[in-house]
């Protein structure tokens, strides 16, 4: 052999010898002969200790997972600008619009919310995710921008992270990573709103090799990683709640299938105990709603949707059934090789992880039930529990051992996966609803006809936003929207003008309808068409007292009492007032007469008339009353905030303590702790 050829050779072997065996130090890149002989040398002291700051950012600067990211960055610009989604709040899909700083904290701590005739369940927990993170870079709708446009170099680095304790070269784990970031069922969700599917991508992996160190550590510290692994699976949680859940039950099922006994098996016990309860207690009192209303697990957090049932492609990591998330199939493929090929018991835990997330995908896109606020039944969407698949099938690739024929074919096969997922990821993505939003003035309330399957939404301000579909509905108010939008789209002209009158006492002054909607004509002396187009529809306005509080007289608020919605020649008489909170002289009058709230009658509502606690009544049957006396009065309304309050008190004082437990404390001088 000449030579150059012989150059060859060699040079392919070195680089084979680079990517499928194992580095000096496990996840960390192998110094150079220069590098290694620049630190003084200290016998016993590991190579990372002996180099200087200095050595180890230029290594990590020229490290593969650097190089791996500053890619993927470029192809998330360019997918951005190429479909214009950059320099503004994103919205569309199942993701509403971002309030700013001030609107968001207002509506994470608020006990009542405004929200489809309002509501006193809690606020989801990615509010106030949302708001801590928007504190430091600018703003809630910059912390979401940032995640639905970068959520693939943030994947790709997170995983390259995770993977540090796997005994792989720093180039191979680079390799796993970029393919776990480019999966199309990612770029998918990110271009429909999924808000939720993007955060579990960018956390699945660190959060696995959190539970795998809880499993497995035996030392000082795992107090430490526990609360910090907890503190992860909080934040996912208040996401993706169904992919929370999954973990949970993979750290219980590792926590039974790994044996653990004496010191080891107590302090890992304790340490699972930790992780569940502490992510669980982060979230309060979001969990309670969990509960009580576990179809949110099934469609999770968002605007509301109507989901198409899972198809035969869900094996190929395709959570729409089209051809370019059925592209997920390659590391799929690649997963399956490297089992049959070069099985390894380590490829078991990655294996179970994939089974878990198929498993779960398969029961959320086949179960049907409505979404938490009411609606069209459908099943959910499949794109949290197939992140979870792509995370085993990563993890598989990852610990394999290829034999030396499996090498000299890897190199090429490797690149043109990548290339696919590529393209896949990027054409997956650009063809989403997401888009950048264009802030509407904020106006009164008003109900809108959905010209979709969806029923009727009541909306307040300047529209709905982030986090207003995540609340459960007080009482029967889902029913009756589905009420009032069944009345108004039908013929018949009284059930249109009773369900004009009841929205107008609901404190709607306008009504968003379908262009080719008849009820101008149904209703015709109650409402009046502005002629302002919304969107598909046009807007009327009612020609009703459309405040949110009301004064009826003694015989209207008999029938109040007696009746489930007003008649259409009833006019109470307007209060100006602002719920849930204010305060109201009334003059002198009749007996039995009474103030109605355009709200639901749930617990937590109290009025004072003079300074006394008097009883509440309902109106219409299902809205607030305070009756009145006859004399003059003054009469205040509010609704309780101490039951929100001390769990948030709570809530706060544990995550305060995850937080402090799991900052990393010094190890005594001379004991390293095992990797």
């Amino acid at each position: 052999m000449d030579e150059p050829s012989k150059s060859r050779s060699q040079g392919l072997k070195l680089l084979r010898r680079f990517v499928f065996e194992r580095s000096d130090q496990a996840g960390e890149p192998t110094p150079s002969p220069r590098e290694s002989t620049d630190a003084p040398a200290t016998a016993g002291t590991p190579e990372s200790v002996r180099r200087s700051p200095r050595e180890r950012a230029l290594s990590a600067l020229r490290s593969p997972g650097t190089a791996m990211t500053a890619v993927l960055v470029v192809l998330a610009l360019v997918n951005a600008l190429v479909t214009d989604r950059l320099g503004g709040t994103l919205a569309g899909g199942r993701l509403l619009p971002t309030a700013d700083l001030a609107t968001t904290w207002s509506d994470y701590l608020s006990a009542w919310h405004a929200v489809g005739g309002g509501t006193g369940s809690p606020a989801s927990p990615s509010l106030v995710v949302l708001a801590l993170l928007g504190s430091v870079l600018g703003g809630p709708s910059v912390v979401v921008t940032a995640l639905m446009l970068f959520g693939v170099p943030l994947a790709g680095l997170s995983a390259y992270l995770a993977t540090r304790a796997i005994n792989a070269s720093p180039l191979r784990r680079a390799l796993v990573a970029c393919a776990y970031a480019l999966l199309p069922v990612a770029a998918i969700s990110a271009g429909q709103g999924r808000l939720d599917v993007v955060v579990a991508h960018v956390l699945v992996p660190p959060l696995l090799a959190g539970i795998a160190a809880v499993i497995h550590r035996s030392d000082g510290q795992w107090l430490g990683t526990a609360c910090l692994t907890a503190f992860g699976l909080a934040v996912l949680g208040a996401f993706a709640p169904a992919v929370h859940l999954s973990l949970i039950v993979l750290a219980l099922l590792a926590h039974v299938l790994v044996t653990g006994n004496g010191l080891r098996g107590r302090r890992r016990a304790a340490g699972l105990v930790a992780l569940v309860l502490l992510s669980v207690a982060c979230l309060l009192p979001w969990p309670v709603l969990l509960l009580s209303h576990p179809e949110v697990l099934v469609h999770g957090l968002g605007a509301r949707v109507v989901e198409q049932p899972a198809s035969v492609l869900l094996a190929a990591l395709s959570p729409d059934g089209s051809a370019v998330g059925a592209f997920g199939v390659l590391l799929v493929l690649a997963a399956i090789l490297a089992l049959a090929i070069c099985w390894d018991a380590r490829m078991l835990a990655g294996a179970g992880v994939a089974l878990l997330g198929w498993l779960a995908a398969v029961v959320i896109g086949t179960v049907s039930t409505e979404p938490l606020t009411g609606g069209v039944a459908s099943p959910g969407w499949t794109g949290g529990p197939l992140v979870l698949v792509a995370a085993g099938c990563a993890w598989i690739v990852l610990v394999a051992k290829m034999p030396a024929l499996s090498r000299k074919i890897a190199a090429p096969v490797l690149v043109v996966g990548l290339l696919a997922l590529g393209a896949a990821s990027a054409t997956g993505g650009a063809s989403g609803p997401l888009q950048v939003h264009q802030a509407a003035p904020a106006t009164g309330s008003r109900l809108v006809l959905d010209p979709g399957p969806q029923p009727a939404r009541l909306i307040t301000g300047s529209g709905p936003r982030f986090g207003d579909d995540d609340l459960a509905p007080a009482g029967t108010a889902a029913d009756w929207l589905r009420q009032v939008d069944e009345d108004l789209r039908s013929d018949d002209s009284a059930r249109v003008r009773r369900a004009l009158a009841a929205v107008g006492a609901r404190g709607a002054d306008h009504v968003i309808v379908p262009a080719n909607s008849r009820l101008p004509e149904l209703a015709y002396d109650m409402v009046v068409d502005d002629g302002r187009l919304t969107g598909p529809g046009r807007e009327l306005r009612l020609l009703l007292p459309a405040t949110p509080v009301k004064l009826v007289g003694p015989d209207l608020s008999r029938q109040a009492q007696t009746e489930p919605g007003p008649a259409p020649e009833a006019r109470p008489l307007p209060v100006g007032a602002e719920l849930p909170s204010f305060t109201v002289r009334i003059s002198e009058g009749g007996t039995g007469r009474a103030l109605v709230l355009g709200a639901e009658n749930e617990p937590g509502w109290y009025a004072t008339v003079n300074g006394k606690r008097v009883p509440l009544a309902t109106a219409w049957g299902h809205q607030v009353a305070v009756p009145l006396p006859q004399q003059a009065a003054e009469v205040q309304v509010g609704y309780t905030e101490l039951p929100r309050t001390t769990l948030l008190v709570v809530q706060a004082a544990v995550v305060l303590f995850t937080v402090i437990a799991a900052i990393p404390g010094r190890h005594r001088r001379g004991v390293t702790a095992p990797r």
